[in-house]
């Protein structure tokens, strides 16, 4: 094993580190740099003249909106019926015999 030199394995993770580390650095290079100014090209146009113009008379036709059926529900209450009764009293009395109470215990 000491004579020996690197194996396949080792000089695959080797590549694969060294890789990793060169795609973080170029990384860290770009997202740390300014970016380049921006050039500005402004040229002299000369100012339109007149923009506006007589037109004829136009029509616009547009599609007819038909809203849709309202449905109004009422909903009432009738008046209270009252009746109204005479009554006469009668002259015979009716007494009623006293009840006993249950569950009630008297010593």
């Amino acid at each position: 094993m000491f004579g020996q030199g690197p194996t396949t394995g080792s000089v695959m993770v080797a590549a694969l580190a060294g890789l990793a580390t060169g795609l973080l650095v170029a990384a860290l290079l770009v997202a740390g740099r300014e970016p380049p100014p921006r050039v500005y090209e402004v040229s002299k146009t000369p100012s339109p003249t007149s923009t506006s113009r007589s037109v004829g008379p136009v029509t616009v036709t547009l599609p007819a909106v038909v809203p849709e059926p309202l449905t109004i529900t009422r909903t009432s209450t009738p008046a209270p019926r009252t009746v109204t009764r005479t009554v006469t009293p009668s002259t015979t009395s009716t007494v009623l015999p006293p009840t006993s109470v249950t569950g009630y215990r008297s010593d």
